[in-house]
């Protein structure tokens, strides 16, 4: 009796938590605004658009058509780690302020007017792209074209064509069209890429996500006019592990590294290197002698290179370092950026090649020292993909020169000369 009793003390005391609990059971199954489940519709998230994409950069309103030809660019030797000692091989990318993604330099109207010789002469040699990039092509279009218009309003300016929106290239007086005439669409794919040809001389190779999602990625086209060593059009369609088969190291110690890197990339937050070689005084950005002569079989992509200099016919003679001035070798450095297209995340690797004579070198401290450490202890199959072991013969010895002039007049001292690596660096900032 005393148990029934308890029972329905305790019965009473909760009928009023029992009753909340039932009443909201029953709201959760009608719906929160009493409709049957079976109308109740999920909410649909709004679609937020694209990430973000780089910060506008600060305008340069100086670079103008009439100072673009004695105008200088940063000086890649410092800015992105590009000559060290140990040299060994590493991705060694840095953040990418917003204003360092094009940077034109004094050769700008001479680059240009030969990429545009390139683009008609060697055509998907040089141009081209996979069904997966041609709207990232458009994409990349648009934005650089704003970019540059923001960044250098004294180069760059919108006006309004017969066929919807122009950019007028001031430094060549072009004007382009980002518009289809016939379509009347935004130009994509292969036309969009030869528009960024007529405006900066930086290359693009661009990666794309492989469709077996499993991290890796593919090189998927590009506007690729100055590569020095290898053709777009042997590469195009290859996994980044297939491109990089040529380069010593890349595949065992990089490779995943850099796959991440660009699975992980921010359209907002893109980063940059700098790399480094040496080079002939002809200054063929296309293909270099020391690459020897042209490769003329059909690429990936049916596509043919036509010889246009001696040089892509002979390569470098045999007997060059016999020969030639030393001083007049370029030492080439590459301002290679790495930009994600916020809509279709393909990565944009641009590459803009800078070029000084190696006469230059003996006006800065401990570089020539250092060249000299890195060509006698870098790893050997590293210089000579490099292509050290074609002049060696006539650059070691004028390093040797450059070195000793330093040492003479006082700029630096014996002590410092292995330590280049490290002290270089130091004086740099």
């Amino acid at each position: 009796m005393l148990d029934l009793f308890l029972f329905a003390a305790v019965a009473l005391a909760c009928a009023p938590i029992l009753r909340s609990l039932l009443s909201r059971y029953r709201k959760g199954a009608e719906g929160v605004s009493g409709q049957p489940v079976s109308e109740v519709k999920c909410v649909e998230k709004e679609y937020a658009g694209p990430p973000p994409f780089i910060p506008s950069p600060t305008p340069f309103p100086s670079l103008t058509a009439e100072t673009i030809s004695s105008h200088e660019a940063r000086d890649h030797l410092f800015a992105n780690k590009t000559i060290r000692h140990p040299y060994f091989q590493t991705m060694a990318h840095q953040p990418m302020s917003p204003e360092h993604w094009i940077e034109p330099d004094h050769r700008y109207l001479s680059d240009l007017k030969y990429k545009k010789e390139l683009v008609e002469v060697q055509g998907k040699v040089v141009c081209d792209a996979l069904p997966c990039i041609v709207e990232a092509c458009g994409e990349m279009m648009d934005l650089l074209s704003d970019w540059l218009v923001k960044r250098y309003p004294g180069m760059f300016q919108w006006e309004a064509g017969a066929t919807g929106k122009r950019l007028h290239n001031l430094a060549t007086d072009t004007r382009l069209s980002l518009v289809d005439e016939t379509t009347q669409e935004p130009k994509v794919g292969i036309e969009a890429l030869k528009v960024v040809s007529q405006l900066v001389q930086d290359d693009f190779l661009i990666a794309f996500p492989s469709e077996a999602n499993d991290g890796s990625w593919i090189t998927a086209g590009g506007l690729v006019c100055f590569p020095g060593f290898y053709l777009l059009s042997d590469k195009i369609g290859l996994s980044l592990h297939d491109t990089h088969n040529p380069v010593p190291q890349f595949n065992e110690k990089l490779l995943k590294s850099v796959e991440r890197s660009l699975t992980r990339l921010q359209p907002s937050a893109p980063i940059e290197r700098t790399s480094w070689e040496i080079v002939e005084p002809e200054d063929d950005l296309f293909w270099a002698p020391m690459a020897g002569p042209l490769p003329t079989r059909q690429g990936r992509n049916g596509a043919v290179a036509k010889p246009m200099r001696a040089c892509h016919e002979s390569g470098r003679s045999e007997d060059a370092c016999s020969s030639e001035d030393p001083s007049k070798l370029l030492l080439r450095l590459d301002h290679q950026t790495f930009v994600k297209m916020p809509k279709s995340g393909a990565v944009f690797f641009g590459v803009h090649p800078m070029r000084r004579p190696l006469s230059s070198l003996a006006e800065t401290p401990l570089l020539p020292a250092l060249l000299l450490n890195i060509h006698r202890d870098g790893p050997q199959d590293l210089m000579v993909y490099k292509g050290a072991p074609s002049y060696e013969k006539s650059v070691i010895p004028y390093l040797e020169k450059l070195n000793q002039g330093q040492l003479d007049s006082g700029m630096i001292k014996a002590d410092e000369v292995e330590q280049a690596g490290r002290l270089f660096r130091e004086r740099k900032r």
